[in-house]
């Protein structure tokens, strides 16, 4: 998280460009939103057992998954299942939050604060990896409630594929409508004289307007618009490729073009809607 703000604050201060210096800034605050989420959920998420249920909670509730051990079909202590995870396997050996795919699982919700950790365990409806504190006591308590404890092979079902594929589909879709927005706003307003001779590109700080052409804008905007489809393409083939590692979740890398030009389309609702007041 670190080396990503550092990465950031370096763009954010060797750009001269209002446009990237914008997108950084608000990029900035959404990894800052993120990881402070991130952080406070790790902090306070805890596990219990009380009456049969095995209870994983945290400060937001709505978090929160309540699973009656009797529903527990086996349960598995490998460590090592937390490197086919894809992506979060590479990056983070240590620990994994959220919704991810493990190899011969499939969908697992992960509550991973230590992989050395770290159970496996499978309902009817769900697979789901936890850090308890005391592994060898909740081992225990598992096989004490008849649960057995061995790793069972899952298929992944055809609707997650298909759900999968069809999200990254929506996912480049969608991005494409907002780049033709980017692009045709700007150029419909510059044709029907609806744009000012100068163009201000910046409204972050008033006391540093910069103005230039109305023509200029709308071509830097067409230009931005098609370096954001060929990051849209590149992210799609890239998100085919990662297909192979993980089967379910890899239609999210598709979510790093499309953060970026929502953050563009706000740019420019941030550019124009001056104008018009």
């Amino acid at each position: 998280m670190v080396a990503v703000i550092i990465v950031m604050s370096l763009i954010l201060g060797l750009s001269e460009n209002i446009l990237t210096k914008s997108l950084m800034i608000l990029l900035l605050i959404l990894f800052l939103i993120y990881s402070t989420y991130s952080l406070v959920f790790l902090k306070t998420f805890y596990y219990k057992v009380e009456d049969g249920i095995l209870s994983i909670e945290s400060l937001f509730r709505f978090t929160n998954k309540y699973i009656r051990l009797q529903n527990i079909e086996f349960f598995t202590e490998r460590i090592t299942l937390l490197n086919h995870s894809g992506i979060a396997g590479m990056l983070s050996k240590r620990f994994s939050i959220g919704k991810g795919y493990i190899k011969g699982l499939g969908k697992v919700d992960m509550y991973i604060t230590s992989s050395k950790k770290t159970i496996f365990f499978g309902t009817k409806t769900g697979n789901y990896a936890i850090s308890p504190a005391d592994m060898a006591g909740f081992s225990a308590l598992l096989k004490k409630n008849g649960i057995k404890e061995e790793f069972v092979m899952r298929d992944v079902l055809e609707k997650d594929l298909q759900e999968s594929e069809d999200r990254l589909k929506h996912f480049f879709l969608l991005n494409a409508v907002i780049v033709l927005i980017l692009i045709e706003v700007p150029i419909a307003l510059l044709y029907l004289g609806q744009l000012p001779e100068y163009v201000s590109i910046s409204q972050l700080d008033t006391s540093m307007l910069s103005y230039v052409p109305a023509n200029v804008y709308v071509d830097s905007t067409i230009s931005y618009g098609i370096m954001a489809f060929l990051l849209s393409v590149v992210a799609y083939i890239l998100s085919r490729v990662y297909s192979k590692i993980d089967k379910i979740y890899y239609y999210r890398v598709m979510l790093i073009p499309l953060v970026i030009t929502f953050l563009m389309l706000l740019n420019l609702a941030n550019t124009l809607i001056p104008i018009f007041l």
